[in-house]
């Protein structure tokens, strides 16, 4: 067999472990929501791809690629989908399709954002990836200092628009234009930032404040602002002729929202108590809106997986490596080990706060800010970790890049699993919670399986490679026919819901 090429085998685990990877993460993420949660689905489901896409090129970048698809996924989280689920659950047919086909679209602009990120690390020299660690910086301290000075809330209550997230988008824009004009060289980085955010405020004023389209009324209108994000990161992509990344962008599309109203149609089921479940109680009350988000997610990391599979089949041409101690590696393990936790678990010690499950004072001192001095001496040490490490003094870390991601992956995987657990907890009595964790676990076991039994890719013999400009990335009738096919999905799911109840569901809303 041809080095570097993948057996049937290899594409088999690459889609299982991506999918299950991908899954239980989402999962974990409906537990935290929002741009934060997403983070960690993308985080897990960049290292599976490393893991058994047998490419030593790949793996050395392994967590700059996790890193990078952690940020894409984050974008789709600003887009609201509670009220749009509600209309699936109506028993008028306009809602019902409005519903799923509003589903379609958040699911492609989830998937298709975070799959063109992944493509950037796929497919960027080094060097251009290290030129965007500096403005992310900028842009990301930005945010934060508005938030903690109250700027954001101030402003958002003073302009609503929609209740959407335009002082991010904007502070995006005026950082990355000021970033540009003070550092020559990162202004090919700060453009595609620039672009962005430009993107998201076109989207917003042509769609909702121009046209007057609002998909969830009165829910926020995000959705509009990440079309037209999601169309300039495209256009972008087709300006440098990156047709690999492009590629990757339709796969992203079209897992994305067929996974997301598919695993709403299981959902559907559930509440409408539809054969078997209803007639076994054993079946109902189960949660099925977490099984929605788990089906979403493996659909979505299985269909961008296969996407994967063919980039490295058709042999992608290696990334360049012209930079050997760039600042993208150090600020993405920075990332996936301080900045996803701090952004996501204290909500855990809030939860807990707000229960009623903390105790008195020890020593004067409340457990909330016992939890965050622990946390902070926690995140000294893992800098000064990532440092010895970086230095060859830290024999603990393997040095090799296949089992340096093999461990980052089961760590990381691990401890979203176990802080998730520490506050579902005290609800775990219930029988739904209960059965949510456990199918956790199990995906958690199978990922850990398929992890430990991999083999370190060999490098590649040398031979013909297909670079990213290539025309045979954007080729195919697969893709048009599965385009095609879209309109037939929904038509079929909002027939088939409607078959399974003849009053509106729980939770239903009416949206005509």
């Amino acid at each position: 067999m041809p080095q570097n090429l993948l057996t049937f085998r290899q594409q088999v685990v690459l889609v299982a472990l991506a999918a299950l990877s991908m899954s239980v993460g989402w999962g974990l993420r409906g537990d935290y929501g929002h741009e934060a949660g997403a983070m960690m689905p993308g985080a897990l489901f960049g290292l599976a791809l490393c893991l058994t896409a047998e490419r030593a090129d790949w793996l050395r970048r392994s967590v700059t690629i996790a890193a990078l698809c952690a940020i894409g996924w984050a974008f789709g989280g600003q887009m609201s989908y509670g009220v749009v689920i509600g209309y699936t659950a109506s028993a008028a047919r306009a809602d019902v399709l409005y519903g799923y086909a509003s589903l379609f679209v958040i699911g492609a602009l989830w998937g298709a954002v975070g799959a063109g990120i992944l493509g950037l690390g796929l497919t960027l020299r080094r060097s251009e990836l290290d030129a965007f660690v500096g403005p992310l910086i900028a842009v990301y301290a930005s945010w934060k200092l508005l938030d903690f000075s109250g700027a954001t809330g101030w402003l958002e209550n003073r302009w609503s628009l929609y209740d959407t997230d335009w002082v991010a988008a904007s502070s995006a824009l005026l950082v990355s234009l000021a970033y540009m004009a003070l550092v020559p060289r990162a202004r090919a980085a700060c453009r595609l930032l620039i672009a962005l955010a430009a993107g998201w405020w076109i989207g917003f004023g042509a769609l909702t404040l121009l046209c007057g389209l609002r998909m969830t009324p009165p829910r926020s209108d995000n959705w509009a602002g990440c079309v037209g994000l999601c169309i300039a990161l495209c256009l972008s992509l087709w300006r440098a002729q990156n047709r690999a990344a492009l590629s990757l962008m339709i796969y992203g599309a079209l897992a994305g929202g067929a996974g997301f109203a598919i695993g709403d149609f299981v959902q559907m089921l559930g509440r409408a108590q539809w054969g078997l479940i209803g007639r076994y109680p054993a079946l109902q009350g189960l949660g099925y809106w977490k099984w929605m988000e788990q089906l979403f997610g493996l659909l979505m990391g299985a269909g961008i997986a296969l996407g994967i599979a063919r980039l490295a089949l058709r042999h992608l041409t290696p990334p360049d490596e012209d930079a050997s101690d760039g600042w993208s590696r150090d600020a993405a393990a920075l990332f996936l080990l301080l900045a996803i936790p701090w952004e996501n678990f204290p909500r855990n010690v809030s939860r807990w706060a707000a229960d009623g499950h903390l105790g008195e004072p020890l020593l004067g001192v409340s457990p909330a800010r016992w939890f965050a001095i622990v946390s902070l001496l926690l995140t000294a040490l893992i800098v000064v970790a990532l440092r010895r490490y970086r230095t060859g003094r830290l024999p603990l870390l393997p040095a090799e890049p296949f089992q340096r991601t093999q461990w980052l992956f089961l760590l990381l995987l691990w401890f979203y699993l176990a802080v998730d657990f520490t506050q579902a907890f005290p609800v775990m009595k219930e029988r739904a919670v209960l059965l949510v964790h456990v199918s956790f676990w199990l995906t958690a076991l199978a990922c850990t399986w398929l992890t430990i039994t991999q083999f370190a890719p060999a490098e590649p013999a040398q031979s013909e490679t297909a670079n990213a400009t290539n025309p045979i990335w954007t080729r195919g009738r697969v893709f048009w026919l599965a385009w095609a096919l879209v309109p037939l999905l929904i038509l079929a799911l909002t027939w088939l819901t409607l078959g399974t109840h003849t009053e509106a569901l729980p939770g239903s809303q009416t949206r005509f």
